[in-house]
């Protein structure tokens, strides 16, 4: 084998070395937080009525002529990575306990038609602030349908129509363990959209 040609394999296989090194430590800078969290409840209550919340969300783009965003309400709790063995097991601590900055929200179809703008609402991302402690689950409202996503296509061409947009929101919640370690879940509920009835005068 020429001088030339080994120089070249070591030059590969040094960049492929420090690739997957990258890779690996990405990943485990991303995965060293010792606790996980668990999505208890993921509802949604329609802008007309949010105090009504249910596990499938009719969003209606127009209320009685008006325009309301549609809230969320979620309950995550905290479980250790490693519980302990048979006859001795552990808990968080105040350090495990995670706050929670910023969730995400998308929207994809089942029928794989998931182009933002055209099938479903754009992607958005915003901020909330709370923190799960290590005894207890919390619980918080967020903003789920943004008044603007039903002001924008393909959404604002519901209205007058008798057509359904049928989706699924995946909405991811991310924050840091008190040590700095980065934590997020992902929990998913069913979003119907249309210009549904407006709802009676009492």
């Amino acid at each position: 084998m020429s001088a030339k040609l080994t120089k070249t394999s070591a030059v590969v296989v040094t960049v492929i070395l420090a690739s997957l090194s990258a890779g690996c430590g990405q990943y485990i800078r991303g995965d060293r937080a010792p606790v996980i969290l668990r999505i208890e409840s993921l509802l949604a209550g329609e802008g007309g009525s949010p105090q009504n919340f249910n596990g499938t969300l009719r969003s209606d783009v127009r209320t009685n002529g008006s325009i309301f965003d549609d809230m969320g309400r979620v309950i995550i709790a905290l479980l250790l990575k490693d519980p302990g063995s048979a006859g001795v097991t552990t808990g968080p601590t105040a350090m495990n306990s995670v706050t929670i900055t910023g969730y995400r929200v998308t929207f994809r179809r089942t029928d794989g038609r998931n182009t933002p703008g055209v099938d479903v609402p754009f992607p958005f991302e915003s901020a909330v602030t709370f923190t799960v402690l290590q005894d207890a689950a919390s619980s918080v409202t967020f903003e789920l349908i943004r008044h603007t996503s039903k002001a924008e296509p393909p959404l604002a061409g519901l209205v007058g129509s008798l057509v359904i947009i049928s989706t699924i929101a995946d909405v991811t919640f991310f924050g840091h363990d008190q040590a700095g370690n980065k934590v997020s879940v992902t929990g998913s509920i069913g979003v119907l959209f249309g210009d549904f009835a407006d709802p009676r005068a009492a």
